[in-house]
């Protein structure tokens, strides 16, 4: 799955990439919301992942504005923070492909929240139509 992450906390960064890279996610790295826009038009993401509070424009407006472009609307995505806890989950009740997580968080609680938001599969079918995993039964 293409990930991608909005984050400036160097720490969380170091311990969440190679984790979900070691899941076989392939995670694509941007330190504010104006960067993440533009890597999103260079690569389709799976899951957008963000932090409410970033520099520039922060999580939410970055939220808003994929939510406003047509091809983007629908795609998974999980915002955090470790402030913003009453806008967080406010904006997640609205949107069944949005989770919210307050900081620090688990592993756990990031799978279940990845779970929640994507059809991540449970075991991989590659010869589906698309060559994208599947579940297979």
């Amino acid at each position: 799955m293409n990930i991608i992450i909005a984050d400036d906390d160097q720490n969380l960064l170091a311990m969440l990439v190679p984790h979900l890279e070691h899941e076989g996610h392939n995670v694509i790295l941007a330190a504010s919301g104006e960067e993440l826009r533009a890597k999103i038009k260079e690569t389709r993401p799976d899951l957008i992942i963000s932090d409410i509070n970033m520099p520039g424009y922060g999580g939410v407006t970055l939220y808003r504005k994929i939510r406003a472009t047509p091809e983007y609307a629908a795609v998974p995505f999980i915002l955090w923070s470790g402030l913003e806890i009453e806008k967080g989950n406010t904006l997640a009740s609205k949107d069944p492909k949005l989770r919210f997580l307050k900081k620090p968080f688990g592993l756990a609680a990031l799978h279940k929240a990845l779970d929640e938001v994507t059809d991540h599969p449970l075991f991989g079918d590659y010869d589906s139509p698309g060559g994208k995993p599947g579940l297979k039964m």
